[in-house]
């Protein structure tokens, strides 16, 4: 207690001065202050140190029946447009904050969390390498077999399907000999059981092949029948590791794999929208990453993570153009569009996924004949479940608030043309004005899951 003491102290001084008041009901915590009060005159005032890479995101909701309330930062008016207004303040240098009553009669309630402008971590991992190469030799033939004829065409290019698992099938050629292993035998015989990239999370917490074991408290065991299953499992890709001298590959393959990141970093959003997101949904990660792969299959991916952590494993999103000269590729993660889905979009289902959860089923059940008019066009989409769908429409809304909370209304438009038209979201519209109307006029009075079941029950 007295180190959260000590730690609140230095970012944040909280004291009142030069106020007469009457009849006034205040509470304060570290982070929100709320008050009523029949008559106040002069100033609250917050204080905030100094600390760099950090805003505080000021949301406010001021209430005067009578006289005049403002909220002022460094002598400065913070507008007031809205019932509740959200700035965002940095921390480059000491902050004060100052609630000004004119014998004002009403009440103010103001958050004011602090933010750290976190990086995305983008880092391959070696244990998800070797899984996803497994998986592939497992699946060799599928993909070795595709006829050289066979093609579709993207953006007017018509694209051959084995080109894009170019870069796929160059690598496991260089362990083609390896496919009759008795270890790669004992891993298929796990995948056979659930499908591969559902063991991710947990190879993701145990130390790295060929020296893993079971660290204790590993909460994602439960994907094996027993402890027991689990040692097997990491022994036979502890064995997998040394017998195909994969040391060896990924030194080899260094070029690729630098390659690979620096494609991905010069592709991720340059705005702040983690900022955004923790802020909206009112819940902040510890942790954001990551993971690309040059063995995981062309285009697949899928999401990781837990507690702390929103992460995404992910393969190349375009065609691998240059894979012979180790100084000249290009890899097909050059994508920015893609890598702005992966950021937004997939790490927003980290977020709504739960709260849709949370929605009793009945609600979600009682409006499932709303599926039926675009259940076709999900389909098609493999969003074959209205849950599902739901997931999908909300996350949507969110790639479209966020943008707009960024003021990149074009790229909001956009997003919404896109998913509305184009991919028959035909709820999207009304899901985005709720929830923007919650943000603004509701946010201190709902949490963000309550609002998710509301709207829910108020789709039509």
């Amino acid at each position: 207690m007295t180190n959260k003491i000590i730690a609140l102290s230095f970012l944040l001084i909280l004291f009142n001065s030069c106020t007469v008041s009457k009849n006034i009901n205040t509470n304060q915590t570290d982070n929100s202050w709320n008050a009523e009060f029949e008559e106040l005159n002069g100033n609250e005032k917050l204080k905030f140190n100094k600390q760099p890479n950090s805003l505080v995101y000021l949301s406010s909701k001021l209430t005067a029946n009578k006289g005049s309330l403002k909220l002022l930062t460094n002598q400065e008016v913070i507008s007031n447009t809205r019932k509740v207004n959200h700035t965002k303040l940095d921390l480059n240098n000491n902050l004060k904050i100052q609630i000004e009553g004119k014998k004002a009669n009403g009440s103010f309630v103001v958050k004011y969390p602090i933010y750290e402008n976190k990086n995305i971590n983008i880092q391959y991992n070696k244990n998800i390498e070797l899984l996803a190469l497994a998986s592939f030799l497992v699946s060799y033939e599928d993909f070795a077999t595709i006829p050289e004829e066979q093609s579709f065409t993207i953006e007017g290019k018509d694209i051959k399907v084995r080109d894009l698992y170019a870069l796929n099938l160059k690598i496991a050629n260089e362990f083609i000999s390896y496919r009759n292993s008795k270890n790669l035998a004992v891993i298929k015989s796990f995948f056979d059981k659930k499908f591969y990239a559902q063991y991710s999370n947990f190879l993701l917490n145990i130390d790295s092949f060929p020296n893993a074991t079971i660290k204790q408290g590993n909460k994602y065991i439960h994907e094996f029948s027993s402890t027991q299953e689990a040692e097997n499992f990491i022994n036979a890709f502890n064995k997998f590791y040394v017998e195909i001298k994969f040391d060896e590959f990924l030194e080899k393959y260094k070029p690729y794999y630098e390659k690979m990141i620096v494609e991905v970093t010069q592709n991720i959003p340059k705005d702040n929208f983690i900022t955004e997101m923790e802020h909206f949904y009112g819940k902040k990660i510890t942790h954001y990453n990551l993971y690309p792969s040059l063995t995981l299959g062309f285009s697949q991916g899928f999401a990781v993570g837990g507690e702390n952590m929103i992460g995404n494993i992910f393969a190349c999103f375009s065609k691998p153009e240059k894979i012979s000269n180790p100084k000249d590729l290009e890899l097909g993660f050059n994508n920015e569009k893609s890598l702005r889905t992966v950021c937004i979009h997939e790490f927003g289902h980290s977020f709504i996924n739960p709260a849709i959860d949370k929605v009793d089923s009945k609600i979600i059940d009682a409006k499932k004949h709303l599926f039926e008019s675009i259940k076709d066009k999900m389909s098609q989409q493999a969003y074959n479940d209205w849950k599902i769908c739901l997931y999908e429409h909300f996350v949507r809304a969110n790639e479209v608030i966020v943008a707009r909370l960024l003021n990149d209304q074009q790229k909001a438009d956009g997003i919404l043309k896109d998913n509305y038209q184009n991919r028959s979201f035909i709820y999207l519209p009304q899901i985005i004005e709720k929830l923007e109307f919650w943000y603004y006029n509701e946010y201190f009075d709902k949490t963000y899951e309550e609002k998710v079941s509301e709207i829910i029950q108020q789709l039509k």
